[in-house]
């Protein structure tokens, strides 16, 4: 199925917009106007590419704020702009928190990474096929509840659903694969994990987050939702929604997989605190950072951190996508670096706004950077012409929201919905023309499912990672897109 690291179905704005409201900077900005230039002009052209109203980007470096600056506005009706302390939901960043609780659970001997799901929520499906660990690193299997169709129509703004209600949407839905063979990012395993903190803990989820990491470490705007009587919390608008504010999805059908609220500062204070060994110790930090070896190939993805680099030097991410915001929050451990990026629109891509705060602070070499043009131009060896011209095809389809469903399984068919295809494809547009389409890879699918090709698709403002899988019959089993570095 399509798979994506947003808690939604995925991008979805297209088009140009004047952005409303100038750059307002907020506490200290130490960085010079020569290093904040670039900085600004991404956040600039990642604005106008997704028709975001607002944006906010925090930089940290050992826990001290050296930028911090509020772009356009958070209500455009009341004309009240972003500044740096601007709450916004966080989406799928709080699974970094999630996988957080789990790790307290285990130091407090109420959860065992190896255990069965079964043995703490009696409901969860396939329960006893997969483990605490293989839910962390979303190794299970399960199908992503988001992608129903029900989520959007019944689900998505409900204040009441519970998180037995998320996950029976998919209960009958079977196994993609076998449990710990492959990954597949599925919201529905950090719900799983959300009920296994109520389980052992013995208390609500969102009292769990407050008591055990919010209070603890002075994270005074992380909360479950928006925080009460809070004023300067962003309202989101998407290009189909026009100057009207969207309507939020309700923190109960995001649960732990999304749910969360905060402001850039609570982010910093976190990444300090959770590399500092503030609330975890450093054995629990690196199981938490550490991407398992998989039968398929390697994983990027932690236990709601991805692993990457950038310039040669680690990078810890997450990012995480609601319907009206899209955020990120970028870790480089060596030089303690924190990059947050939030903006009041889904389609919004952070990705050079982390590359050049964090040139910002560690100029990349000429090497660096020579060696960064020939990645987006340097095929890897064993490529098939014919299959990359056929991926590129079908990335100009989804680009173009003309996406052929027949050349698809079955499977694929099913997920494909037109809601889904069209919010992916007008996100995808959003990125504008490719300049590069590179052959990066290919692995074999296990049980003789087909192959995964990989490319790097180069556009003027960023990168995206495109898995392109066929089955043995030469139908399209799946297709992954996901922002570069």
């Amino acid at each position: 199925m399509l798979r994506h690291h947003f808690i939604g179905s995925a991008a979805a704005c297209a088009g140009l917009a004047a952005i409303p409201g100038a750059a307002r900077a907020a506490g200290p900005a130490t960085l010079s106007a020569a290093q904040r230039a670039p900085i600004d002009d991404a956040v600039a052209k990642a604005m106008a590419a997704a028709a975001a109203r607002g944006a906010s980007v925090t930089v940290a470096r050992a826990g001290e704020i050296v930028y911090a600056n509020g772009f356009g506005v958070r209500d455009l009706g009341a004309k009240l702009p972003v500044d740096a302390e601007t709450i916004f939901p966080i989406g799928s960043i709080t699974k970094q928190f999630t996988a957080a609780a789990i790790m307290l659970l285990v130091r407090d001997h109420r959860v065992e990474l190896d255990a069965h799901a079964v043995d703490y929520v009696p409901l969860a499906p396939h329960g006893t096929e997969y483990t605490v660990r293989q839910l962390l690193n979303q190794t299970t299997g399960l199908a992503n509840y988001t992608a129903v169709p029900a989520f959007m129509a019944s689900v998505a703004e409900s204040a009441t659903i519970a998180p037995e209600g998320l996950v029976a949407l998919i209960a009958r839905a079977p196994l993609a694969f076998a449990p710990g063979s492959q990954f597949a990012y599925s919201n529905t395993n950090y719900v799983v994990l959300g009920m296994i903190v109520e389980a052992a803990a013995r208390v609500p989820y969102a009292r769990f987050i407050a008591e055990r990491i919010a209070a603890p470490l002075g994270l005074t705007h992380l909360t479950f939702g928006p925080p009460r009587g809070a004023t300067n919390v962003t309202r989101g608008y998407e290009a189909a929604s026009g100057g009207t504010a969207v309507t939020p999805w309700a923190p109960q059908a995001t649960y732990a997989a999304g749910g969360l609220y905060a402001s850039p500062a609570d982010l910093v204070r976190w990444d300090e605190a959770f590399f500092g060994g503030k609330l975890l110790d450093a054995a629990a930090v690196r199981v938490l950072t550490t991407p398992p070896q998989l039968p398929s190939g390697a994983s990027s993805y932690a236990m709601g951190w991805i692993r990457e680099s950038l310039d040669g030097h680690p990078l810890l991410w997450h990012n995480g996508g609601v319907l009206g915001a899209n955020t990120r929050n970028a870790y480089f451990p060596d030089q303690r670096i924190s990059v947050v990026a939030f903006a009041n629109s889904l389609a919004f891509d952070e990705t050079r706004i982390v590359r050049e705060a964090f040139r910002a602070l560690v100029p990349p070499s000429e090497a660096q950077l020579a060696a960064e043009r020939e990645r987006d131009t340097k095929a890897a060896p064993g490529e098939d012409p014919a299959i990359t011209a056929a991926a590129r095809a079908e990335y100009e389809r989804w680009r173009a929201g003309k996406v052929d469903v027949t050349r698809y399984d079955a499977a694929m068919r099913g997920a494909l919905t037109d809601a889904m295809v069209q919010q992916v494809s007008s996100g995808i547009a959003a990125l504008g023309a490719p300049t590069a389409f590179v052959y990066t890879g290919k692995i074999a699918l296990p049980n003789g499912a087909g192959t995964a090709y990989t490319f790097r698709v180069v556009t003027a403002t960023t990168s995206v990672t495109l898995v392109y899988s066929l089955d043995p019959d030469g139908k399209i089993g799946g297709i992954y897109f996901k922002p570069g570095e």
